[in-house]
């Protein structure tokens, strides 16, 4: 036999005789023992046999037994998010147990973040991804056909804590701070908790700031550098040596930083009993709402009407029925005045303030301020809004007066009065309502009137009739008219003349004028005519005056009758001398001027060719109207004060060339011509001369050539003075 540890042969025994049968006792449990045997007779012993394999010196039918010893020897930790590892945990029993691990009843071989690793007689177990909620008891269980055993083991994953317990209490609130408190974290995270870290948030600006920090034994913090009047809320952390928790955040409303107590309320509005030219006094009720602390004094507040100046006034204890008197006050101004209760929390809201008290005697005569009576000028269908006010004591009575009799508020005139205050509305003003209008007022004391002149300006009315035409011509005509009765109030500036087109009928503008006559032009002649007048001055027009009668454009005369066609009496390659007659009628104005007119045979259109004074009839047409070679025409127009006549029948056609010339014949073409018999001889010839001259052939022999001879072709162009 050998054992494990020293690997040495020892000799135990012997068996029964030849049985082969051997028990070996005293073995210590759990130790490896080997065995070999040898066989002996007389001769001696054999050799040894092959050893067995080891075996373990223990029990063979037996229940688990998990060991404690090795379960509990160490503290088993680990930080979060490492692996936690336990290995070889020994667990003995026969036959060999099967091992289970389980956490808060569920079997971890589930998991797959936990491997369990189960060997004879040793169970071993790995926890991944470790987390704060995985510390605590894990039961290891064993079982064999023999029983069971069960132990437990506490795993602790290490963190940062849990946040604190809430609710986040802010209590003890002054104008400085308070006390906030909390509770402890449910779960330390494994560690001791080292201190609380506390932040505040200022609700207006959003962002949080630290405030104070406490040790872990300590769950409330006390604050005393807040600002007042600010709302804050509150957050707390703990820490230790892992790391920080979650924030705890509250209370749920801000908190308002404030002592316990706040300034009272507003007084009553104060009431004026008596008053002088430069004091008043006041009373007032005490505020509703005292707000935790007694009413100790009151101060009185004032401004000057129209101002946003308060100057604060006189200070008076609190009272039952409070009252009090500001003094040195400026006569003929007005004033405002409000109250402020106190306590010790400070000064509280204003009342509302007084309406506006002028100061004055308390027994005076009417006296009207005359500020707003200068002389209103506004334009028709605006408003007119005199506000005055009338001082007195008591208040006198307002009466208006316009032409002696006195107003009533109507439709369009509204009378309004009010304490120490009239108004008057014209709504809208009309030209009628032009004048002097008259206020009065009187009391026990006296009385006062003064006036306000409203002056109204407008359109003016229309241009007073007839509206006469006369000196009428063909392309013109005057008119004449009266100026408005109203001017609307302003001087007119002109008048705007339209005449009616009679093919459109529409009223089309003829002209401005300063003075009631304008003369219409132009016209068209022989068209009937109507026209309207309207004035203008600086705030419109006025209503059209329109005349009652048409005109028709036409002269007291007529122009002269169609003259006799020209008649041309020599010309040349750039002149042509004309000469015309008086026409039968000059239209019954005497005759002005003669217009001749030429046109081009090969053109459509007439063209002035020049123009003489009435008497002349007769002149000359030069170039450059005409041109060499072109034929013309001419016609004679007559003028007068009408206008020019209907243009004369054409004259007779001329052509611009020279009328008197000696004909020439070109020789270029008339040399030595040689030819054969039968051949064909042709002879082409230019020629000039003036009129047309008359062409002839002759022979040799001095006969004249004749057309009718079949061998001879004559062909002459007088036009193209070319014969052949």
């Amino acid at each position: 036999m050998r054992n494990a540890k020293d690997e040495e042969w020892h000799e135990v025994g012997e068996s029964d005789g030849p049985k082969k049968f051997f028990q070996q006792t005293g073995l210590t449990k759990g130790e490896k023992y080997s065995f070999r045997v040898r066989s002996v007779n007389k001769a001696g012993k054999s050799e040894p046999s092959d050893p067995t394999p080891y075996a373990v010196a223990r029990p063979r039918k037996y229940p688990p037994i998990i060991d404690r010893d090795y379960l509990y020897k160490d503290k088993l930790w680990v930080r979060t998010g490492k692996v936690l590892k336990f290995e070889n945990l020994p667990v003995d029993g026969e036959p060999p147990a099967k091992v289970s691990w389980y956490f808060k009843a569920r079997n971890l071989a589930e998991d797959e973040n936990i491997t369990v690793t189960n060997v004879d007689y040793l169970t071993s177990i790995e926890i991944r991804n470790t987390v704060r909620k995985m510390t605590g008891m894990y039961l290891i269980r064993a079982i064999n056909e023999h029983g069971k055993d069960e132990a437990e083991v506490e795993f602790v994953v290490l963190g940062p804590p849990g946040p604190p317990e809430g609710p986040l209490e802010v209590t003890d609130v002054h104008k400085e701070g308070g006390k906030i408190k909390w509770k402890k974290p449910m779960d330390d995270g494994g560690r001791p908790i080292e201190k609380y870290v506390l932040e505040k948030l200022d609700t207006e600006t959003g962002k949080w700031s630290p405030c104070g920090e406490v040790d872990a034994d300590k769950l409330e913090l006390e604050l005393n550098n807040l600002e007042t009047g600010k709302k804050m809320k509150f957050r707390v952390k703990a820490k230790n040596e892992e790391g920080e928790s979650e924030w705890l955040e509250g209370p749920l409303e801000p908190v308002l930083i404030k002592d316990p107590f706040d300034p009272p309320g507003p007084p009553g509005l104060p009431e004026i009993p008596d008053w002088t030219e430069n004091s008043v006094k006041l009373k007032w009720a005490p505020p509703l709402r005292e707000n935790g602390a007694p009413v100790t004094h009151y101060t009185i507040e004032y401004r000057e009407y129209g101002t946003d100046n308060w100057i604060v006034g006189p200070k008076v204890k609190a009272k039952k029925y409070p009252d009090g008197e500001v003094k040195d006050l400026t006569p003929g101004k007005k004033y405002e005045f409000r109250a402020k209760a106190e306590n010790k929390a400070g000064l509280g809201d204003p009342s509302e303030h007084t309406t506006p008290h002028l100061m004055k005697a308390r027994f005076a005569p009417p006296k009207i301020d005359r500020t707003n009576l200068d002389q209103k000028v506004v334009k028709v269908n605006q408003q007119v809004v005199i506000e005055v006010d009338v001082s007195g004591e008591p208040d006198p009575q307002k009466q208006w007066f316009f032409n002696g009799e006195e107003i009533k508020t109507s439709e369009m005139v509204k009378v309004a009065h009010s304490a120490y205050h009239t108004k008057l509305m014209l709504i809208p003003a009309k030209r009628h309502m032009i004048g002097k209008y008259t206020i009065k007022a009187k009391n026990n004391s006296g009385e006062d009137e003064a006036d306000v002149e409203i002056v109204i300006k407008g359109k003016p009315g229309p241009p007073e009739g007839p509206l006469k035409p006369f000196d009428i011509t063909k392309n013109s005509c005057k008119l004449k008219w009266k100026p408005p009765k109203d001017d609307g109030g302003s001087p007119i500036e002109y008048y705007e003349i339209e005449k009616l087109d009679p093919l459109t009928g529409q009223w089309l503008p003829a002209g401005t004028s300063t003075t009631c006559e304008h003369t219409v032009k132009p016209l068209s002649e022989g068209k009937e005519y109507k026209f309207r007048v309207r004035a203008v001055n600086k705030d419109g027009e006025s209503p059209d005056l329109e005349g009652d009668e048409s005109i028709i454009a036409k002269n007291p005369f007529d122009p002269p009758s169609k003259p006799d066609k020209p008649t041309p009496m020599d010309w040349g390659v750039d002149f042509c001398n004309l000469k015309w007659k008086v026409p039968a009628s000059d239209g019954g104005s005497p005759l002005t001027e003669y217009i001749m007119e030429i046109r081009d045979k090969d053109k459509r259109a007439w063209k002035e060719a020049f123009r003489t004074k009435a008497g002349i009839l007769e002149g000359v047409c030069k170039a450059p109207p005409i041109e060499e070679d072109h034929e013309y025409e001419f016609r004679v127009i007559a003028c007068n004060a009408a206008g020019p006549s209907e243009p004369s029948d054409p004259s007779i056609t001329i052509k611009a060339k020279i009328r008197f010339m000696k004909p020439r014949i070109d020789r270029k073409t008339l040399q030595k011509k040689i030819l054969h018999v039968d051949q064909m001889l042709r002879i082409e010839v230019d020629f000039v001369g003036e009129p047309d001259p008359n062409v002839t052939w002759t022979l040799p022999n001095g006969n004249k050539l004749l057309p009718d001879d079949e061998r001879i072709i004559l062909d002459t162009n007088i036009d193209d003075r070319h014969t052949s």
